[in-house]
């Protein structure tokens, strides 16, 4: 009986090769659509789950506030790892991560520059799971990090630069910290992991303070079998007593009940490594993390394009059934159960949705690469077919059929033969009219709501890219590790700044966009109080060339500047400093940096200039409080340039630098530096019209086969109203408003959904746009215009049919 019922299923599909078509289109973007939004969700939530004790790994974090300023650091002071081991039961291992900027790797002649490079403890395998090779002799997982300048590779850097060569016992050139020797091989680092490192070196290779309060490095523990974190989180303030206490005098010069007297804190917190991808947005993060909330974004938009596509379904199925009405009527003359039909149109439901879903492994197959490109993945379509993905799809695709055949199959059942062959079934369908309706209504819900949504996150982005940041990003040049050059930098500065298109030009660790060196430091202001007030602020050492070559306006007082020696005890705060040490004219004004560790107050500094606040972090941030110090930091060079030939001038101060190093030239611009903070909301919003249009054609197709029904049903009455003289553009009137009416009340209730999600989005930005009535209007215009431009195929076309053959049955 099956065969049979396939059988027929093929014949009515082929007979109905439009709406066939159309449904087979319509479920396979739905679908394709969805398989791709899983992949990328699945991908997500698996980060870190792959280590053999991810259960019980948490990363420690140091959060708090001092001087109004919050602390969320993804760090620990140095010492943790081996205290908690040591004080703590339930605290079976530690592990520590730590950075220390890019470094020029050099083998034989061969020279790279090379960006992911970490120091660990020689612990640090055993703890997280990244597997060591087995194909190279010579590994011993117990000491191979053990020793001073020791470094592991991951297998792709070995084979850059040993080729087939066992790399065990091989040395390379670690920029200034001198030469390594490869005692391992690790497999790469998988991509659903929170860091991914090329070089991992002995963490004994670097100097540490030894203080909590100096030194923070990422730190890894590892819980015993059945120990709660919950018991481990009770005891931050035992922690901070025992540990930051006894270092509050040497840094700050006061005890710690002071330091929580003023209102200021300090606390741990241990956060699942599974958790660090999407719940983790902390200072000094080791790689920019996602979002849960766009995780939940694509679920949402995942489920309401599938519901579209089987809301198109039911429709289309419904308004083709006044063309089967008569076979109903036929089949249950001739001995047809109510069962047998119903099994009949569910398989034709099921055929049609594994067609759908061969087509929309096809289209999946031809937008995996360009949804690779854009969601920053690199998923093969081996993940489609591989593993529980392929049989879950099918039995998902089964469902979806049933359910989606469902309703047709029960209308299409019910029909009485004496009414069907007097030509009066239809009107068994029409009574379900408010279902109908009510399913396209909840289509063009979502599709206001994603309209809406992606014209607010473009404005968004808009507006990041084009507001006044302070400094201007247009034509500034950037020479990277220009620190290479040690003694020869400075006559490479004066060389390049004779060259004609170059404007001017500075040293300096920090740019406002892009990697760059910085730090944090704790700042007393000197007013003569006994216990002054410390505040926490981003500082930076720039030359007196940095504030005119990027543009940065002063607000008060003046620049650094070579004529006047006594600058190196002189300092640049921004205006966001000024306020918040309460200063409307903090020129003179005198700062006082914290101790290291020493017990000693480090330097005493004179405010000389205040400059105009500048975005020098993302806007999902306000300006933070900034202190700027005299000094040359080589890390790179920035060159405001003017000219129309770029590549001509990037050639001429390439050759200037292979005249004087054999290091590698790289470049970037700060406009392009700028524009990559923001990666990952550019993909969001790309994204979101991506989907908008899918959601967008789907409901189109849903409203093409409501409109298809309803100028089915009201043949007749065209006939009729034409015979009395009605006109083609009344017609299309009468037949147009009706849907109208059902765009006009999806506007009303997407408006409030969507007001609701994209200011919770915005809530995200401290810099942000308002949202305006006038995007609300824009998008209903939209989808106004795209609903009648839809059904205006099917109106015009009933307005058009000559009376005489709707007529002709009466």
């Amino acid at each position: 009986m099956l065969t049979n019922y396939l059988k027929i299923a093929w014949r009515n599909l082929l007979r109905n090769k439009i709406f066939s078509a159309i449904n087979i289109v319509g479920l396979a973007v739905g679908l394709a659509t969805c398989l791709l939004i899983v992949l990328f969700v699945l991908h997500e939530l698996s980060y870190d789950r792959y280590h053999t004790h991810a259960d019980r790994i948490y990363r420690m974090t140091t959060h708090g506030r001092i001087g109004g300023t919050d602390i969320n650091a993804a760090g620990a002071g140095a010492p943790a790892a081996s205290a908690l081991v040591r004080d703590y039961t339930g605290v079976e291992a530690a592990t520590r991560l730590n950075t220390d900027g890019s470094f020029i790797v050099k083998h034989g002649t061969d020279s790279f520059k090379e960006e992911h490079v970490a120091f660990v403890d020689s612990n640090f395998f055993t703890i997280l799971s990244i597997p060591l090779a087995t194909n190279y002799s010579g590994i011993n997982p117990k000491t191979m990090l053990t020793e001073p300048n020791t470094v592991v590779l991951t297998q792709t850097t070995a084979r850059k630069y040993f080729g087939d060569q066992n790399p065990v016992g091989q040395t390379l050139t670690m920029g200034d910290k001198g030469a390594f020797r490869v005692t391992g091989v690790c497999e790469d680092v998988p991509s659903n992991t929170h860091f991914h490192y090329d070089f991992f070196c002995s963490m004994r290779s670097i100097k540490q303070s030894g203080k909590w309060l100096n030194d923070a490095m990422h730190t890894y523990l590892l819980l015993r079998e059945g120990y709660s974190v919950d018991q481990l989180r009770a005891k931050s303030t035992e922690m901070v007593a025992r540990y930051i206490g006894p270092e509050l005098p040497q840094f700050l010069g006061i005890s710690l009940a002071e330091f929580l007297r003023k209102g200021d804190q300090l606390r741990f917190q241990f956060q699942p490594i599974t958790d660090i991808h999407l719940h983790s947005d902390y200072e000094d993060e080791l790689e920019p993390n996602s979002n849960v909330q766009y995780i939940y974004i694509f679920v949402a938009i995942a489920g309401f394009i599938l519901l579209l596509a089987c809301i198109n379904f039911m429709n289309l199925s419904t308004a083709g059934s006044a063309g089967r009405a008569k076979e109903v009527g036929v089949r249950k003359v001739m001995g047809s159960e109510r069962g047998q039909l119903m099994g009949q149109f569910l398989a034709e439901s099921v055929l049609l949705t594994f067609l759908a879903l061969l087509l929309a492994l096809v289209l999946v197959a031809v937008l995996l690469p360009g949804f690779n490109q854009l969601a920053g993945k690199q998923f093969g379509i081996g993940a489609i077919v591989s593993g529980w993905m392929l049989p879950g799809i099918g039995l998902a695709c089964l469902l979806i059929g049933l359910l989606a055949g469902s309703y047709p199959a029960f209308v299409l059942s019910a029909f009485r033969p004496v009414s069907v062959l007097k030509g009066r079934a239809v009107n068994i369908g029409a009574r379900s009219g408010w279902l109908r309706n009510t399913l396209v209504t909840v289509q063009f819900v979502v599709s206001i709501t994603m309209i809406v949504s992606t014209i607010l996150v473009s404005r968004q982005l808009n507006y990041i890219q084009n507001k006044k940041v302070g400094f201007d990003k247009e034509q500034v040049l950037i020479l990277n590790d220009t620190y290479t050059l040690a003694s020869k930098l400075d006559a490479f500065k004066a060389e390049i700044a004779k060259l004609s298109p170059v404007v001017r030009v500075t040293s300096a660790g920090y740019m406002p966009a892009g990697s760059s060196n910085s730090g944090n430091n704790a700042f007393q202001p000197d007013n003569g109080s006994v216990q002054p007030e410390t505040y926490r602020n981003r500082h930076y050492f720039v030359d007196e060339d940095y504030l005119p070559t990027l543009g940065i306006g002063l607000a008060q007082g003046r620049n650094f500047s070579k004529a006047f020696p006594s600058d190196s005890s002189a300092i640049l705060i921004n205006e966001a400093a000024a306020r918040q040490f309460g200063w409307k004219n903090p020129i003179g004004q005198r700062l006082k940096t914290a101790g290291d560790g020493s017990g000693e107050i480090q330097r005493l500094y004179t405010i000389v200039g205040v400059v105009r606040d500048f975005h020098f972090e993302s806007m999902r941030q306000r300006v933070a409080p900034l202190v700027l110090f005299r000094g040359q930091d080589n890390y790179q060079m920035a060159l405001r340039v003017k000219t129309d030939d770029m590549p001509a001038l990037l050639k001429t101060i390439e050759q200037r630098w292979k005249a004087q190093t054999d290091m590698p030239f790289t470049y970037s611009f700060l406009s392009e530096r700028f524009s990559l903070m923001y990666a990952s909301e550019q993909r969001v919003g790309q994204l979101f019209g991506i989907f908008a249009g899918l959601a967008v054609l789907i409901a189109c197709l849903g409203l093409f086969g409501l409109a298809a029904f309803t100028t089915r049903q009201r043949t007749k009455e065209i006939g009729v109203r034409k015979v009395l003289g009605a006109s083609v553009a009344s017609i299309i009137t009468l037949l147009s408003k009706d849907f109208l009416k059902l765009v006009l009340i999806a506007i009303v209730i997407a408006s409030p959904i969507a007001w609701y999600a994209m200011n919770r989005w915005l809530q995200d930005f401290a810099y942000k746009i308002d949202i305006e009535w006038w995007v609300f209007a824009l998008a209903g215009f939209l989808a106004v215009g795209i609903a009648l431009l839809t059904v205006s195929f099917q109106s015009i076309k009933a307005a058009l049919m000559n009376p005489v053959r709707s007529l002709r049955s009466e």
